[in-house]
């Protein structure tokens, strides 16, 4: 298996520290944030500048140039949020711009007039921003210079609608576990044909599985219909963002385990597709520097195709859904369904509840007030309880029992008055949740059913507040039908939590005939797919039937497939996405 180019780490240390004159509250004073970033600025008041409410003034903007670069011939437009600042430090990128004379223009404070708006932006932000920049910086090129466009999370739209806009100066986009270019395109776009680059990297559990209900099909149509050269990256076993060596966790700058995808891995192939990209795309014989340049058009058939099921194929799952209706790809085509399946539940043999244990009758629709809860651990557990429960899920505690979750000691007691919810539950008010909002709490009660009972679990959730509810040491889903016979059932519920939720419900509710017949015929279809994955798993991969030259392919068909520029990018995807099946893969063919 090829392993994505890992890039020695450009020295800044040499380049000269560029001050800034005339902007508020930091008048003659240098802002720069040495060694990464030799230049800042604060901006004057007409670009939106206010001088700090307190404290020392910090760069509005920081630009970051090749060290000894006299022009550039292209930038990177990174807008300011959670990690994207350190994308923009990474050696292995920061390597593609020097070799690419290509400059970094960070917006840590900048509204850039094209995001979160329905409709085209009002005013040229951006020009604005660049013509200040290229004053400061001496560096006439900003003013005129084509750009890979960046963006993480809320700021997902600025990458393509800066390509709706300008697509006569975007090389390409990267969206960074952001929004989705979405589709269909606006009216005030002004694409025209421009073979625009693109990738979108997204977890695989990231909100619901964006990357196939929207990703997935909105790149296809940019492909089919736009003439757009895009592809996705899907990271294993990573939600938004979540990396086990994300910048600023415990794990960050150490070595992940065998079989864990590193966020610097992922950055690695950002940067190897950026260095593709300008190397298409921008002309080496000329500089930006009194006028624009013209992009060069790609020749798609000089590329290589990813067939659009190819994630499944790797991580050995079934292919998930993807329609087509009067020639487009369905975006958002798989809405949640009402129910999660089925299970039938019969008290355990040897249970006896505890002394100082509450049991409470079961009462549809409403949560039981009676807990045994432990104090709250003021961080959110490493583990995510709705995939990794492991041996937490065997918990059924008494009074004063204790459990050690990440090294912290925690013990079970009776619920305060003050933490029972108004629709029972556990309010986290009153001490629970800390001001940062970062909890892990366990509580753990009986219910009893006097007959036998239909029931659906409610443990609602979102990729921030972690929800997971055991029934007889078994997980349940949210929205699961349950068939439960009579008897008294320990259930345990584990929350981690990085969000402002108030409190928690979690209950049973009675479900209707039709629930019950629907998560019955669920059921049956999670069984034939769990066969299905054991199956591909235990079936060889083929990588030359997944990722082909474009050549290779008739034009017709091209456009329903993800492009990538060459066969070193195709071997990267693919080795990236092989990371963990902890195992070797062949390269394209």
């Amino acid at each position: 298996m090829r392993c994505a180019i890992v890039f020695v780490v450009a020295l800044t240390l040499a380049a000269p520290a560029f001050g800034q004159a005339d902007t508020p509250g930091a008048a003659g004073a240098t802002l720069a944030e040495l060694p990464e970033w030799p230049m800042g600025f604060a901006l004057p008041a007409e670009l939106g500048g206010k001088p700090p409410a307190k404290g020392p003034p910090k760069a509005d903007i920081l630009v970051w140039v090749p060290p000894e670069a006299k022009k550039i011939r292209c930038m990177m437009l990174i807008p300011n949020n959670s990690d994207s600042k350190v994308f923009g430090e990474h050696g292995a990128f920061r390597n593609v711009c020097v070799r690419r004379e290509m400059a970094i223009v960070y917006m840590r404070n900048y509204d850039t007039g094209i995001e979160h708006r329905p409709g085209p932006p009002e005013k040229n932000n951006m020009q604005a921003l660049l013509d200040f920049v290229a004053e400061q910086t001496k560096m006439a090129e900003f003013r005129h210079a084509p750009w890979v466009t960046f963006g993480k999370s809320s700021r997902g739209e600025f990458p393509f609608r800066m390509a709706w806009n300008y697509p006569q100066r975007t090389i390409a986009s990267v969206t960074y576990h952001g929004e989705t270019p979405t589709w269909p395109v606006p009216e005030w776009a002004k694409l025209n044909g421009e073979t625009i680059l693109s990738v979108n990297a997204n977890g695989e559990t990231e909100w619901g599985g964006t990357w196939f209900v929207h990703v997935r099909p909105s790149l296809l149509n940019y492909r089919a219909q736009k003439g757009w050269l895009s592809h996705q990256v899907v990271v294993k076993n990573v939600g938004h963002g979540d990396y086990v060596d994300t910048h600023g966790s415990a794990g960050w700058d150490k070595p992940v385990p065998p079989g864990v995808v590193s966020c610097r891995k992922v950055w690695d192939y950002l940067a190897m597709f950026v260095d593709k990209a300008v190397a298409l795309r921008v002309p080496q014989d000329a500089y930006p520097t009194s006028g624009p340049l013209a992009l060069k058009q790609v020749d798609e058939a000089g590329g290589y195709l990813i067939d659009p099921f190819a994630v499944e194929e790797i991580f050995r799952v079934p292919h998930l859904p993807l329609r087509q209706t009067d020639g487009l790809y369905v975006v958002g085509n798989t809405a949640e369904p009402p129910v999660a399946g089925f299970a039938r539940f019969t008290p355990l043999r040897d249970f006896a509840v505890a002394d100082g244990v509450p049991v409470e009758a079961y009462e549809s629709g409403k949560s039981p007030r009676q807990w045994l809860i432990t104090d709250s651990l003021k961080f959110a557990m490493k583990a995510d309880p709705m995939t990794e429960l492991g041996d937490l899920a065997r918990l059924m505690p008494k009074p004063g029992d204790q459990v050690t979750i990440d090294g912290k000691t925690l013990v079970f007691a009776p619920i305060a008055p003050k933490h029972m919810g108004p629709n029972g539950g556990i309010s986290l008010k009153g001490g629970l949740r800390p001001p940062n909002a970062k909890i892990t709490l366990l509580a753990y009660t009986v219910i009893e059913f006097p007959q036998k009972t239909l029931v659906k679990v409610g443990a609602g959730y979102t990729p921030a507040t972690r929800v997971q509810m055991v029934i007889n040491g078994v997980p349940v889903k949210h929205k699961q039908v349950l068939e439960m016979a009579p008897g008294k059932y320990p259930v345990l519920v584990v929350l981690r939590m990085t969000a402002n939720w108030d409190r928690i419900e979690p209950m049973l509710a009675d479900a209707t005939e039709a629930e019950v017949a629907m998560a019955q015929e669920m059921q049956l279809e999670l069984e034939k797919r769990a066969a299905e994955e054991a199956k591909l798993r235990a079936a060889p991969l083929a990588p030359e039937k997944l990722i082909r030259k474009a050549s290779d392919v008739p034009k017709e068909q091209r456009a329903g497939m993800f492009w990538v520029a060459d066969k070193e990018l195709a071997d990267a995807w693919l080795a990236l996405h092989m990371i963990a099946q902890q195992g070797q893969s062949s390269p394209a063919k």
